[in-house]
């Protein structure tokens, strides 16, 4: 059985490639900074199935450099399998403001491109919606999704995906809008974990491979 990673970050290659020994032969490698997006293409260089995200995580926005979005854009003309994320709002965090403005350019960007986003949304709802309504033609994956059903509805109008590293959420999720996720290093920190973690929720491995197919390639 073939296994993915729907959302992790930068992990040493030999970590992906004992998780490539299990049958996770796809990851989402997400970045959280520009100063990550070289050595994502480094990694994608040194480990197969290796899908590189270029972000800037809401936490980390103070420390956009005034280029980024022209970095951005030579990044994904230049790696055409490439995502975008891991990018965000996040209410618990400061400079909502800064965190906007950076989300729905790099919303923006991903439209041009044509590339899905990978989104970390905490208690910012709201906003979130207002913005992601102007690009109902991205694909977004909610990596570590933990809404109620009611956002699971209104996300269900921008062809999302949800990922997930335990159950709690599992049974308002569609089944054919899931997917797994390590969010290594630290949700469950080792993507070689996957194939055990799918057996504990008693999910259909094959189904969520079928998932991974519709993601990358719909």
């Amino acid at each position: 059985m073939i296994y993915c990673d729907a959302h992790c970050h930068l992990l040493p290659p030999e970590t992906f490639r004992r998780a490539s020994e299990r049958g996770v032969r796809t990851f989402c490698v997400n970045t959280t900074r520009t100063t990550e997006w070289a050595q994502v293409i480094a990694l994608q260089n040194q480990v197969l199935g290796i899908y590189p995200c270029f972000g800037i995580h809401p936490w980390y926005v103070a420390e956009a450099p005034a280029d980024w979005t022209q970095q951005l854009r030579d990044m994904l003309r230049r790696y055409p399998t490439a995502m975008v994320g891991e990018i965000g709002l996040d209410a618990t965090r400061p400079d909502m403001p800064r965190q906007r403005a950076i989300f729905e350019q790099s919303l923006q960007i991903a439209a041009e491109y044509n590339r899905a986003v990978h989104i970390h949304c905490v208690r910012a709802w709201p906003d979130l919606f207002e913005i992601l309504g102007q690009y109902r033609e991205i694909k977004p994956l909610f990596h570590r999704f933990s809404g109620d059903e009611v956002i699971i509805q209104k996300l269900r109008l921008f062809n999302a995906y949800f990922s997930v590293l335990n159950g709690r959420v599992i049974d308002v999720i569609p089944d054919n809008r899931l997917l797994i996720e390590s969010d290594a290093p630290d949700g469950i920190r080792d993507p070689a974990r996957i194939p055990d973690l799918i057996a504990d929720l008693n999910l259909d491995p094959a189904y969520i491979a079928q998932n991974w197919e519709l993601f990358i390639h719909d």
